[in-house]
């Protein structure tokens, strides 16, 4: 049989990967005070993103947005959907970028409807474990994600963004939406997600993909120390808690590790990590990260000593199982690995990436009978999964089932061409011509 049928699919997919570690206490369903209505959908001729109203002086509105959404104008004029579904222009000469190369940009348009004023809340009072929401659109949805406060820094960040949160997806277009607070207080605006579609590579044939392990905001007293530039008047603000620079602490440097894990540049993510524990050796969160970190750069022993640092600071965080089964299998470890992903599947029991990930170590335990069964529950979570079809082949292929291993193969195939994965589609169709050669 050819090589590529005696690799061993060793690791997982995650899918739907999210990070929980905290709260620290329970986070509120939604806030006390509606503030979608605050919200706006941002267009232009190549971007997308969201904005918080939080200014009108008769009938000129002001949004705050993040830069990065309004860089690309060209000249022309963007589209600005309010809640109501109405749609107002608006001219580049309306839109204001940040001094400082901070991620700020302000947007004036004009309506004589009545639209609520976002209501500034001082940033400098976040504290963590606080529970927040992340508000913004994604497509022309409007998002609303409960998450928590992780960190917050007093020093001066890259791009203004001194603000980390957690659980609470950013997702693509929520950029420049709000991040409030329980009683519906802006404290932040949302930008970059840290580890957003990020690819692992285990062995040859198999990959983590991650999906956003933590948030960065700037600060809403960032914006308030530049108001002005904007002409944008926030009252005294002698009745603001200043950004006063003080040491260097642990939240600093989770901040820039998020910053340049956000970069790819993951070791030197770790190396602040590092800085942070030897200043907070309680910042449980800290290890969940870097053991992300440190699975992007294939460190699979630091990355799987941190994932069990993560779970035992939290017993019930089912994906720390799963990240840690994952590089079990990428170890050989499999009993180990089996052992997490029934731990993940006992705390989730509709969890795809636990099933698939347990059907790869069954199988290298010489019960491949029951992966495929793990590989059915995975098919029956997501029909259109094809790495599942894939996974089942190769354990009908090992069973000796060659016409069920084909089967399978042509299933994936046939998916993959469905869902424009052109590469995976044209290594599942080598792999069946090798079986049906024999």
């Amino acid at each position: 049989m050819a090589k590529l049928f005696t690799h061993t699919l060793l690791g997982i997919s995650i899918a739907a990967l999210h990070s929980q570690i905290l709260p620290v206490r329970a986070i509120a369903a939604s806030p006390s005070t509606n503030i979608s209505d605050r919200i706006v959908l941002i267009q232009t001729r190549s971007e997308q993103g969201s904005g918080v109203i939080i200014k009108r002086i008769g009938s000129t509105y002001t949004i705050l947005t993040a830069a990065h959404v309004v860089n690309d104008l060209r000249n022309s004029p963007l589209q600005i959907t309010t809640s109501d579904q109405q749609r107002h222009t608006s001219a580049p000469i309306k839109v204001k970028i940040a001094p400082n190369a901070l991620d700020l940009a302000t947007i004036s348009f004009q309506s004589d409807q009545n639209y609520p004023v976002a209501q500034l809340g001082d940033s400098a009072t976040a504290v963590k474990g606080q529970p927040i929401f992340a508000v913004g659109f994604q497509g022309t949805s409007l998002k609303l994600n409960s998450g928590t406060v992780v960190a917050t820094s007093r020093q001066s960040q890259e791009r203004g963004y001194g603000l980390a949160i957690g659980n609470a997806d950013i997702l693509p277009g929520m950029s420049g939406g709000g991040l409030f607070t329980e009683a519906g207080t802006l404290i932040g605006i949302n930008g970059k997600s840290v580890g957003t579609t990020e690819t692992a590579p285990l062995q040859e044939e198999t990959r983590i993909n991650f999906k956003p392990v933590s948030g960065l905001a700037i600060p809403i007293n960032t914006f308030k120390q530049v108001a002005s530039s904007f002409n944008v008047d926030i009252g005294s603000p002698t009745s603001l808690s200043a950004l006063t620079a003080v040491g260097v602490t642990a939240d600093d440097f989770f901040i820039t590790a998020g910053n340049k894990s956000q970069k790819g540049d993951y070791r030197g993510a770790i190396v602040d990590y590092d800085r942070a524990l030897a200043l907070n050796s309680q910042f449980e969160e800290i290890y969940f990260r870097r053991g992300v970190a440190r699975t992007l750069i294939k460190d699979w022993q630091g990355a799987e000593a941190d994932y069990t640092k993560a779970i035992a600071t939290k017993p019930e965080y089912a994906e720390g199982y799963l990240l840690r089964g994952s590089i079990r299998n990428t170890l050989n470890n499999w009993r180990g690995a089996k052992s997490d992903f029934d731990i993940a599947l006992t705390l989730n029991p509709n969890s795809l990436p636990a099933y698939m990930g347990r059907g790869v170590a069954l199988c290298e335990l010489n019960d491949c009978k029951g992966g495929l069964q793990d590989y059915n529950r995975a098919i029956a979570l997501n029909p259109t999964y094809a790495e599942a079809y894939t996974r089942r082949g190769f354990a009908y292929y090992r069973s000796g089932n060659r016409q069920g291993a084909i089967n399978n193969y042509m299933a994936a195939a046939e998916l993959y061409r469905q869902q424009g994965k052109d590469r995976d589609y044209l290594e599942t169709v080598i792999k069946i011509k090798q079986l049906v050669r024999g």
